[in-house]
């Protein structure tokens, strides 16, 4: 099943995240940064094998920040236990359920998922500190990207796990450099 059969079928459930992350007003996971997951999240999907859930994939990329509209601090957590709720609320199978709960539950980098999703959703939140939607917004607002600079070199040697994620990297940190040079040089 391709991603926009899968937005079309869940579009219910899909369209409750984006209305949650259209409240966040964190600049660094707003709803732009949720795009950048989703979007790193089909770019995976399309170079990996079959043997992982592209349904689960998909959803959980749009919910997996969805806490932070009630706390930062364990924000992991509550996405995977706001969309447990969300998806019972709308009949989804338990075990459906329960893979969608994995793949979230431990995305933050210091955690360890346990499943090939959560590996998935875990390395394409990280690859979206390379992502335009998140640099314009805290360019826009001004934000010190302090942070975001520290976490760059060790995002591909420490923190991805698919080598499809690694060439990704390679690729979207030269955008990256582009991006910024052009916002720089260009953009006064």
């Amino acid at each position: 099943m391709i991603s926009e059969e899968i937005e079309i079928k869940h579009k219910k459930i899909i369209d409750v995240a984006k209305n949650y992350m259209n409240m966040i007003k964190d600049n660094e996971h707003d709803i732009n940064h949720m795009y950048d997951v989703v979007n790193y999240t089909k770019e995976l999907l399309g170079c990996m094998d079959d043997n992982i859930d592209k349904e689960v994939c998909i959803i959980s990329a749009y919910w997996h920040d969805v806490g932070r509209i009630k706390s930062e601090i364990g924000h992991e957590q509550l996405s995977a236990e706001m969309l447990k709720e969300e998806l019972k609320n709308q009949y989804y199978n338990d075990a459906f359920i329960d893979k969608c709960y994995q793949a979230i539950e431990n995305h933050k980098w210091n955690m360890h998922p346990t499943t090939k999703e959560g590996l998935l959703i875990k390395d394409a939140d990280k690859l979206a500190w390379l992502g335009r939607g998140r640099w314009l917004s805290c360019l826009k607002t001004k934000q010190k990207l302090d942070s975001l600079m520290e976490l760059l070199p060790k995002l591909k040697l420490e923190i991805l796990y698919f080598d499809e994620s690694k060439k990704i990297y390679d690729r979207d940190i030269v955008n990256l450099v582009r991006l910024l040079y052009s916002e720089i040089f260009y953009d006064k």
